[in-house]
């Protein structure tokens, strides 16, 4: 595969979640300043469950597909058919349960609102194939445009619905509405359609590879939505709102690079049969994913002031250090992506599942130990928790491929060095003592932006050198 369709690929998915971000986010400003942050924090009960159950649709058969390299017309309708069974299942699951987690959690009109949201969950099973096709192609290119209307059409109308006092119901629409747009649109662009064939033992044998991505993912999913989990049951629904605030910002950057990241490299790694290819493929996703990362990371801390204040307003304040400890946990999140999907690509899922367990095992009682000091100690946990995570997948492809600590460490550490000069150049600016956010806002986003491109200079020319190759080809 020619590295120019690698990037390319990457191009399109960053866009693609970008695009998706920014719609989401901008629905979000709207829906702060009329909603309560308690009522952010009801949306952000809902979300765990739905977010768990869409881990059941996306349940490493479709990765499954992907790698194998003469997936059959039999093997793409038998996962079809799968996933449209498990997502009625999970939707009556969570119809009959919706009163019960509503008594748990004291909130009564989570029943209604769980009942409603959770049929975006059957709607997802039925595109799952043509997205797993588009992604085999690497064309992220549609599916960019695909989600981009969907995110955009749903949008409107859920911004239409907030402005007329619709509140909290307008959010739950737009996530169901937004999912079948995008299921039409895929069976529209897509013009691969199912055969009524069932057979169990391709899915079992499907299974074999995909089941262990299925654990993994799901106690990861688990595991994220914890936190709302905790925070929800344990502290006040305003908390709650201002975490979910604070993690929204974080995800425009961290949970978009991920995506990115995750789909392709796991396509254009695929693509590699030799061994040495893989690697060097390898190396230039890590370069490239950390940089960016660490940039998009350093704006989030020192403008977390700003952003939250201009963009969501003054009663939103206790999420500003939120955002500062949540910007530094993301850091090493897209990082450990890339190594658990490189192990993926070796045919290695066993380690994949060991690796999620591991790093759950020791990060776990971290958090709970955080809780019964505070919200903030649990926060600070996730930092330590989530560089236990990526420290823990670092030493596995340290030991099975040969990638030293040194080189992955140096890759870390430039990083680290200009998140850190970010930090304090804008400190040293406060002196300024610039009272317009706005104004200050610029001026942090203009530190940032020379610290980073002096910094690629001169530590990342390899950087450098792979934008101009990128140019060539062009």
């Amino acid at each position: 595969m020619k590295t120019n369709k690698i990037f390319n690929g990457l191009f399109w998915s960053f866009t693609d979640n970008f695009l998706q971000q920014i719609v989401n986010f901008i629905v979000g400003i709207v829906l702060a300043r009329i909603l309560l942050p308690e009522e952010f924090g009801i949306i952000g009960i809902i979300s765990v469950f739905i977010a768990v159950s869409n881990t059941f649709i996306n349940s490493g058969l479709s990765d499954a597909l992907i790698n194998k390299k003469d997936a059959s017309e039999k093997d793409y309708s038998t996962v079809f058919w799968a996933n449209i069974l498990l997502g009625l299942f999970i939707y009556l699951l969570l119809f009959i349960t919706a009163p019960y987690i509503s008594i748990f959690f004291k909130q009564e009109t989570l029943t209604n609102l769980i009942r409603i949201t959770a049929i975006s969950i059957v709607i997802v099973s039925f595109s799952s194939i043509q997205r797993t096709l588009f992604t085999k192609e690497i064309n992220f290119k549609t599916i960019t445009i695909i989600s981009t209307l969907s995110v955009v059409i749903s949008g409107i109308i859920a911004l239409y619905m907030a402005l007329h006092d619709y509140g909290i119901l307008s959010l739950v629409v737009r996530m169901v509405l937004g999912q079948f747009v995008t299921l039409l649109l895929f069976w529209i662009l897509n013009k691969w359609r199912p055969k009524f064939i069932f057979d169990f033992k391709s899915l079992k044998e499907l299974y074999k590879y995909g089941g262990n991505l299925f654990m993994s993912r799901l106690m990861n999913s688990l595991y994220d939505n914890l936190y709302y989990f905790i925070i929800g049951k344990c502290f006040s629904p305003a908390n709650l709102g201002y975490y979910s605030r604070a993690d929204t910002f974080r995800n425009l950057a961290s949970t978009n690079i991920t995506n990115a990241v995750q789909r392709v490299s796991f396509s254009a790694l695929s693509s590699k049969n030799e061994e040495k290819e893989q690697m060097e493929l390898f190396k230039k996703f890590l370069l490239s994913t950390f940089f960016i990362t660490v940039f998009f990371m350093a704006i989030l801390f020192v403008c977390s002031n700003e952003i939250i204040l201009i963009l969501i307003g003054l009663k939103w304040t206790n999420s500003i250090l939120y955002l500062k400890i949540l910007s530094i946990s993301g850091l090493f999140i897209p990082l450990y992506t890339l190594n658990i999907n490189f192990l993926a690509v070796k045919n290695r899922t066993h380690l994949f599942f060991q690796i999620e367990l591991i790093t759950k095992l020791f990060a776990i009682p971290i958090i709970l130990v955080g809780v019964s000091f505070g919200i903030v100690p649990m926060l600070i946990g996730i930092i330590v928790a989530s560089f236990l995570s990526y420290f823990t997948s670092a030493y596995f492809i340290k030991k099975l491929y040969n990638y030293n600590y040194r080189d992955q460490f140096t890759v870390i550490f430039k990083g680290i060095v200009m998140f850190l000069v970010s930090i304090i150049l804008t400190l040293v600016a406060d002196y300024l003592k610039i009272e317009n956010l706005f104004f200050k806002l610029i001026l942090n986003l203009i530190l940032v932006c020379s610290v980073f491109l002096i910094g690629m200079r001169f530590l990342f020319p390899e950087l450098i050198m792979e934008l101009k190759k990128l140019k060539k080809s062009y």
